[in-house]
């Protein structure tokens, strides 16, 4: 009895020590980005801004059916994104290589308007684009593009202290996004806890979700290009 009580406190004691190495090293990890970060945060908000009045002169110049919105990265979102990545075995070496500080969002009418702005903004900001389709069973369908500014604008004195900066531009249809909404707080968030509270049901309800996903919102997207086709020809 004496020798299970002392094993027990020496794995308590190895347990208490690594819980707190790990803390000392989450600290360390995310004190030279963070800090970095709160220093260079209003530049990225200005990038921001250019970057969103760039987006929306395009969409507005051709003329689509549009919403946009856009943000820069808050500080303790920036925190929480670099621990769960740290988690998954996945370590950021300074704030350049985090490519969504900046984020923008437009949403469509229709996907193939998606498909049309994409090459409208590579000749707008003459940079590089890396684009990243995502599509998943859960409704998620979007196209998410990285951008910078090429030597074009970064010769030009204002936007010089913008060079290395990017941002990402998340392009969707309306139908996608309202759905993503929906997905996002039910179920990527568990608003109502159910995951813990009651795993069954919180998977159930995850299924259900996405065979309406499939069933509806993907026909309902599918209809509403047939008829923005009818309304253009």
């Amino acid at each position: 009895m004496v020798q299970c009580i002392y094993v027990k406190s020496i794995i308590e004691k190895l347990t208490f020590f690594f819980q707190r190495q790990n803390n000392e090293n989450n600290s360390e990890y995310l004190y030279k980005i963070i800090n970095d970060y709160k220093q260079k945060r209003p530049v990225y908000e200005e990038f921001r801004n250019v970057v969103h009045g760039a987006v929306e002169a395009v969409l507005k110049n051709n003329h689509y059916k549009y919403q946009i919105s856009s943000r820069t990265k808050a500080i303790e979102r920036l925190e929480e994104k670099i621990i769960r990545k740290k988690n998954d075995n996945k370590y950021y070496t300074s704030i350049s290589d985090i490519e969504d500080l900046v984020g923008i969002r437009v949403i469509f009418y229709t996907e193939k308007d998606k498909n049309r702005f994409i090459d409208e903004i590579k000749e707008e900001l003459s940079g590089s684009i890396k684009i990243e389709e995502k599509n998943k069973t859960n409704g998620y369908n979007a196209i998410h593009l990285i951008v910078s500014f090429g030597d074009k604008r970064l010769k030009l004195s204002e936007y010089k202290h913008f060079k290395g900066l990017k941002s990402e531009i998340q392009l969707t249809s309306i139908f996608h996004h309202a759905w993503a909404e929906i997905e996002h707080d039910l179920i990527y968030k568990d608003i109502y806890g159910l995951k813990q509270s009651d795993p069954e049901k919180y998977f159930l309800i995850k299924d259900r979700m996405n065979n309406l996903s499939e069933k509806y919102i993907k026909t309902a997207a599918s209809e509403m290009e047939e008829i923005m086709d009818i309304i253009k020809q």
